[in-house]
């Protein structure tokens, strides 16, 4: 049997009492901040408990409940962790990496020109636009950094062709980040952050 310090955490600073169940996709995304180490063993825990309740053993349930004091979270009692199991762990698999939705370039970055950096926008720190990538999904920030290696590629050996390419959405969306001296350390913090 698991020890459920992944559930026990997630049910305090991220989906503690206070927090309104309307609010559960907001907690995931905010767990998502966490190591994919930590969120694959928050993963099997649930995947654990879902076992459960599909083959209806409900005393062994109530025994996790009571062992590792849910009595207080929002778990209290079997009809929540059902709740809480169906409704998280779609959540929970919007936001993975889906290996059949394939790479086009530019399409990340024409997302994270229109949504996240459009002009608007334009003074948030580098981290801040780290942390709505990370939004996203695993699936985005794996396409997101290809764009960017692209972006770090076409400066570094001076393609023409590919900067004017860059130069041409850049001033299609409003956004100038690959046209300022901070390209290098937008590049370098956002890459860090994501990977």
């Amino acid at each position: 049997m698991s020890d459920f310090e992944e559930l026990k955490y997630f049910l305090g600073p991220h989906f503690g009492p206070e927090i309104d169940w309307e609010l559960i996709e907001y907690a995931v995304i905010d767990h998502r901040q966490l190591s994919k180490k930590v969120r694959s063993k928050f993963k099997e825990e649930l995947l654990y408990i879902k076992q459960l309740l599909e083959q209806n053993q409900y005393e062994k349930i109530q025994q996790i409940i009571e062992m590792h004091d849910f009595e207080d979270t929002k778990l209290y009692e079997i009809e929540k962790i059902q709740r809480f199991i169906n409704e998280i762990l779609p959540i929970i698999e919007k936001y993975e990496y889906k290996k059949g939705i394939p790479y086009v370039p530019f399409k990340a970055l024409n997302y994270l020109f229109d949504k996240i950096i459009n002009p608007t926008k334009a003074f948030l720190s580098f981290d801040f636009i780290a942390i709505d990538i990370k939004r996203e999904g695993d699936t985005f920030i794996h396409h997101i950094l290809q764009d960017l290696q692209y972006v770090e590629k076409a400066f570094m050996e001076q393609d023409e062709a590919k900067i004017q390419k860059l130069q041409q959405l850049s001033k299609e969306k409003g956004v100038t980040i690959f046209e300022s001296q901070y390209r290098d350390e937008f590049i370098q913090v956002v890459t860090n952050e994501l990977s």
